[in-house]
């Protein structure tokens, strides 16, 4: 009787420590076994912790520079000037007075925050994302303070592209003025995969995990010239090789001048002479063809590809990062002899496949979704709208369970966000104070 009074007395106090930090905690009960992992999520519901937001800005005057931040106002953290300015997401210049581009933020951020250098003033706004937009007019700076810009620098325009060296990232290139990010310039974000799909799996989703930045660049027309994408391996507990790539949908082949710095070992793997994968309908990118056992303890496979396009390609056409991304999973047969497969891709949910994937047969995936039958995702794509450590909190990027560990125990309000359609604690992920259970996360690989 004494212990059950102690847990129920240990229950009632985490439970009201919980509601204090969070009113999405009202009324919601957590499980904490496994005894039935099956998630009753809505009907075309996708698991994204992420949005495409389109932001439009009107400018009256004839040259003003802009930088847009990444803003949130539903976190318990408090920010300073300098930290907002860590979340950069892009740079620009309006044309012909008309600035427009196309991010990708957390679904819990519900601002940007618009930085606006004219001349020597300087103002700062925070706009509301509506409907996925957001709306600007330079009539609506305000509180207008001096610019630090160098004077001397503002009226040269060394590579006469038509932006002034002080506002060009790159002033001695004049194909590229600008940089744009996702998740953020100083932010991460994180792909997670499960490599048995079709077949129902234990859903900790460290077979396969990366963290990634995708720099854009941009030229004077704020029209995209290429890309960067850097990765980094944080989990590999599959037991077979795995390929990691992305398919840029809307975009040809042959509009990529070229790819740099692929890995790949074995022979499955066609290229175009660009370095795309040929044979396929869209632009696909295969990073590398090869990833198994990296480990804890061992080296992590770490990268970057460039990309670049044959002509300008504006933002809203291009799409966001991280595209479609995917794995492809060899296979060892019964008698352990390897076995190269190209076709076998795991999606995020209700992604297509390639032009080169199967679509689902059967199993536990029978509708092709990659939503198993029991309402799990087989890969997650979480970007993370904050890099700096709040106090002595955990650092906030997204820690992958520990073998064997269902996603719902190391995050305790994953089950409660899918099966309210992405509503509820959409920003499970984070190290929000009751929000996970550190023992059974991995340590962190930054």
């Amino acid at each position: 009787m004494k212990n059950s009074l102690k847990t129920f007395f240990a229950i009632t106090v985490s439970l009201f420590l919980l509601t204090a930090c969070n009113s999405d905690l009202d009324n919601i009960t957590q499980a904490e076994d496994d005894s039935d992992i099956s998630l009753f999520i809505p009907a075309g519901f996708d698991f994204s912790t992420h949005q495409k937001v389109t932001i439009n800005i009107v400018e009256n005057a004839a040259y003003a520079k802009y930088d847009v931040y990444a803003y949130s106002d539903n976190t318990d953290e408090t920010l300073n000037d300098s930290e907002i300015l860590e979340r950069l997401i892009f740079s620009g210049v309006p044309k012909n007075g008309v600035l427009k581009q196309t991010i990708n933020v957390p679904t819990y951020y519900n601002k940007v925050y618009i930085r606006r250098i004219e001349g020597v003033n300087l103002s700062t706004t925070i706009k509301d994302i509506v409907n996925q937009q957001v709306n600007f007019n330079s009539s609506e700076a305000k509180s207008a303070v001096k610019s630090t810009s160098n004077k001397n620098l503002a009226s040269t325009d060394t590579d006469g592209d038509g932006i002034f060296d002080d506002d060009d990232a790159y002033p001695n290139d004049p194909k590229i003025a600008f940089e744009y990010f996702t998740p953020s310039k100083d932010g991460r974000g994180t792909l997670a995969f499960e490599d048995l799909w079709p077949s129902t799996v234990d859903y900790d989703f460290n077979d396969l995990a990366l963290r990634y930045k995708v720099k854009m660049f941009l030229n004077a027309d704020n029209l995209a010239v290429g890309f960067d994408f850097e990765f980094k391996v944080i989990s590999n507990r599959a037991g077979s090789y795995i390929g990691f790539g992305f398919e840029m949908e809307g975009i040809a082949p042959s509009q990529i001048e070229s790819v740099t710095n692929p890995r790949l070992t074995f022979d499955i793997i066609k290229l175009n002479p660009n370095r795309t994968e040929a044979g396929q309908k869209n632009a696909v990118i295969i990073v590398t063809d090869a990833i198994r056992f990296t480990k804890v303890g061992n080296e992590f496979i770490s990268k970057t590809i460039s990309v670049k396009f044959l002509n300008p390609i504006s933002t809203a056409n291009l799409g966001v990062a991280p595209f479609n991304p995917f794995i492809f999973t060899n296979k060892y047969s019964n008698t352990q002899t390897f076995e190269k497969v190209r076709d076998r891709e795991v999606h995020l949910p209700n992604r297509k496949p390639t032009s080169l994937g199967i679509v689902s047969n059967g199993f536990d995936d029978p509708d092709g979704t990659y939503i198993s039958k029991n309402g799990y995702p087989w890969g997650l794509s979480i970007i993370e709208g904050q890099s700096i450590v709040t106090g002595t909190r955990p650092n906030p990027y997204f820690r992958i369970p520990k073998d064997t560990v269902n996603i719902t125990r190391g995050y305790k309000f994953f089950k409660t966000w899918a099966e309210s359609g992405g509503s509820k604690f959409k920003n499970w992920y984070s190290n929000g104070r009751g929000y996970r259970n550190e023992s059974l996360l991995q340590e962190l690989q930054d």
